[in-house]
Formats: structure tokens, C-alpha cells, sequence
């Protein structure tokens, strides 16, 4: 398990919280686009949509090929590639038919068989190691891999700050700031983060556990996908079953999300906005309804591929640069829109342009250097800096009094 995860889990929820608290304005949009399209005009609407969809759409593939590679180990008779299908359409024909409301009522039980198996899992590894907690934790501690200095990478503290930055922002994405947008009111925003950052710190923990556990039964030969076989070879066909049920589970339960988010995002952010005014006014509701159903099957579409391309493809190829693209591009300005910034479009496109140039200026003189490419916080700063310069020294156009941009409504 990565080291960052028990205290990304904290940082995440409080950056979500610290930000959704200052949404009072824009809680009843219905996407994170259509703030960005508010504060900055159309195109960067466009762009943030565009970007998040293909996010979201190279996540999903990743769900769908973890899960199937998962489900073919514990189950060796199963083609990974009939897993795969059978997930795809499975995810399709669910958030098609399903609706928002069946996928809220079915995630709240996913989350309670999820981390139920975390703990009957914990239990389980637990017991395999033969040895008591306090025997476990002595050994855990006399491993130079889990001090305090190799935690906390004491050797490398430029690095471990910018992965902790990073950890903090790429969370200001669609899929968490909807729920900021679902929400009835802002206490009920600061409530709802509260209880996900206490049951996530929980599970983390947990998830923990079983990674200690597992280095104290495990061979210390193996290492990689030797150690999961190892455990599933000594794990009985009834929580084999249960494994395979609830990895289903964890990915229909993000996925699902996902795909919904992303078809509104494309029927209500994206096309529309490709259409003329007078056009765009006569659109329907019904129009946006059936929209989102082709939307849904478009990104499925784009994901079979993905899934069932090799994982080097699909994480550090695919994932990992839409990751390092969306939050320098699109985070600084709706940051700055939250927290009462207003431009004219230009601004945005500059500073959206800057933090571009910066993700591949880091990739190709910083990388070197340091050796991480978590350069996503510096990068999304240089945006937020382009962006308050264009603002502040080139000249801004006349006011009228119909304008949102003028003082007095900044003010307001």
C-alpha cells in the first residue's frame, strides 16, 4: 500500500470540505463545467468537460481491467477477456436503466459489503500469520521499510511534498465536486465529507492492517502478483467468492458514478455549447434525456479497448497524462472562480495554455531532475499565477451594467 493513501484520505476530504464550504453560489448548478462556463464563457466550459470526460473514461477502463484481472486469478477457469465484456455490458445496461437514484441506494450497500470484507479479510490474514498483534506490530517495527524516517521520506522531502500537493488537489475533479452540486445546502456539504473522511480514514486503516499482516505471512521472496496468488491459493472457495463479489461491487459503485457524470457532461456542457444560441434555447429536456443514454454507450465504446489493453498502457500511458493535463489546466481557475475571482474568457484561456506548457516543461527539465511526476501542484500554480497577471496587467474591457463582470457584482 502506498504511504500517502492513510493520509490522503484526510487530506482529501478536507480540501473537498475547505472548498465546498465556499460554493454557496454555485451549489445549484449541475456540473463543475457549468461553473467554469459562468465565471469564464463557453470554451473553457468546453475545454473542462472534454477533459474531465476523457479522464473519467480512461478511469473506468482501468476499474474494468483491474477488476477482471482481479476476478481471473481468483477464479482461474474464467477468461479475463469474458470478464471484461460481461463487466462492460453489465455497467452499461445498470446506468442506463438504473438511474442517479439507484445508484445512490446501491453504492450505500456496496460501501457496507466493501468494508465488510476488509475487516472479515483483515481477520482472515490475520489468523494465517499464527503469531498475536502485539508480535506482529514487533516485527513490523523492526523492519527498516516501515521506520518513521523511510515513511515520511526524510531522504527526499521536495518529493514527498509534491506528492503530498498533489495528493490534496487532484481530488477537485467532477466526480467529487458533484457531490458538492447534489447537495441540499452547505452544512449538508460540510456533514457529508465529515462522515466520508471518518468512514474513509477507517477503511484505511483497516486496509493497512491486512497490508501488515500480509508482510508478516507472506514468503519475503515474492513480491508482485507472486504474493496475490500466494494468498488466494490459501483462501477458501467461499471468500474467494466473496472477493470476486465485492471487487464488482468497488467497481460499479465508482464507475457507475462516473459514467453518469460524464453523459451529463456531454449532453449538457459539450453539445449544446457546439450549437447556436438561438438553437441552444429551443432544446428540450427530453433532448438532454436521450443525449445522455448515447453518451453513455459512446464511452463504453472508447473503454473496451482501454480495458483490454495491457495494464503499462492503460496506467502509465493513458491515465497518468490525463491526470497530469486536468488538474494544471482546469483546478487554478475554478479555484480562483470559487473564491471570487471573474475575467473575462481570455484570462482563463491563457492561464490554461500556461499550465500545458508547464506539465510538458516539467516533464521534459524537472523530471530529470527530481525524478517524480508529481509536478501537478506547481504546474496548476503557474496557471493561477498566468491567469491573475493577464488579469491585472493587460487591459480590461469596458463594463456595461449588464455585465457580471463589472465591480459592483464582484462586489455583490
Amino acid at each position: 500500500m502506498d504511504k500517502l493513501e492513510v493520509f490522503g484520505v484526510v487530506a482529501v476530504f478536507f480540501t473537498l470540505s475547505w472548498l465546498g464550504m465556499r460554493m454557496s453560489k454555485f451549489i445549484y448548478h449541475i456540473s463543475m463545467p457549468e461553473t467554469m462556463g459562468r465565471v469564464y464563457g463557453p470554451y473553457p466550459r468546453v475545454i473542462t468537460a472534454l477533459l474531465s470526460v476523457c479522464y473519467s473514461t480512461v478511469v473506468v477502463a482501468m476499474q474494468i481491467h483491474i477488476m477482471a484481472q482481479g476476478v481471473s486469478i481468483c477464479i482461474e477457469s474464467v477468461n479475463p477477456l469474458c470478464i471484461t465484456m460481461l463487466t462492460t455490458l453489465l455497467l452499461v445496461v445498470y446506468t442506463i436503466f438504473g438511474g442517479i437514484r439507484a445508484v445512490v441506494l446501491t453504492d450505500v450497500w456496496q460501501c457496507i459489503i466493501f468494508s465488510s470484507l476488509i475487516c472479515v479479510l483483515a481477520w482472515f490474514v490475520f489468523k494465517q500469520t499464527g503469531a498475536s498483534l502485539g508480535e506482529t506490530i514487533a516485527f513490523a517495527a523492526a523492519q527498516k521499510k516501515f521506520g518513521l524516517g523511510h515513511l515520511l521520506l526524510y531522504d527526499k522531502k521536495l518529493v514527498a511534498t509534491l506528492r503530498y500537493l498533489a495528493t490534496m488537489v487532484n481530488c477537485i475533479e467532477p466526480v467529487f465536486m458533484q457531490n458538492v452540486y447534489m447537495a441540499s445546502s452547505i452544512s449538508q456539504v460540510k456533514k457529508v465529507f465529515l462522515y466520508a473522511g471518518i468512514v474513509g480514514l477507517a477503511i484505511m486503516v483497516c486496509c493497512t492492517l491486512v497490508g501488515l499482516f500480509i508482510f508478516s505471512w507472506v514468503p519475503s521472496h515474492l513480491s508482485g502478483i507472486a504474493i496475490w496468488h500466494y494468498i488466494i491459493a490459501h483462501t477458501p472457495p467461499l471468500l474467494k467468492g466473496i472477493i470476486c463479489t465485492c471487487l464488482l461491487a468497488m467497481t460499479m459503485s465508482t464507475a457507475d458514478s462516473r459514467l453518469h457524470i460524464c453523459s451529463v457532461m456531454i449532453s449538457y456542457d459539450i453539445l449544446p455549447n457546439l450549437f447556436p444560441v438561438r438553437f441552444r434555447k429551443n432544446l428540450s429536456s427530453a433532448y438532454h434525456y436521450r443525449m445522455a443514454h448515447m453518451a453513455i454507450l459512446f464511452i463504453m465504446i472508447l473503454t473496451i479497448p482501454l480495458a483490454l489493453s495491457s495494464s503499462y498502457f492503460v496506467v502509465d500511458k493513458v491515465v497518468l497524462w490525463c491526470s497530469r493535463l486536468y488538474v494544471p489546466v482546469v483546478v487554478a481557475p475554478f479555484i480562483l472562480a470559487v473564491f471570487g475571482f471573474r475575467s473575462p474568457p481570455r484570462t482563463a484561456l491563457i492561464g490554461m495554455l500556461a499550465g500545458t506548457l508547464a506539465v510538458f516543461a516539467w516533464r521534459k527539465w524537472i523530471f530529470s531532475l527530481l525524478g517524480t511526476n508529481d509536478g501537478v501542484f506547481p504546474c496548476m500554480l503557474v496557471n493561477g499565477l498566468v491567469m491573475l497577471a493577464v488579469h491585472y496587467l493587460l487591459p480590461k474591457p469596458k463594463y456595461t451594467k449588464e455585465s457580471n463582470d463589472c465591480p459592483l457584482k464582484q462586489i455583490q
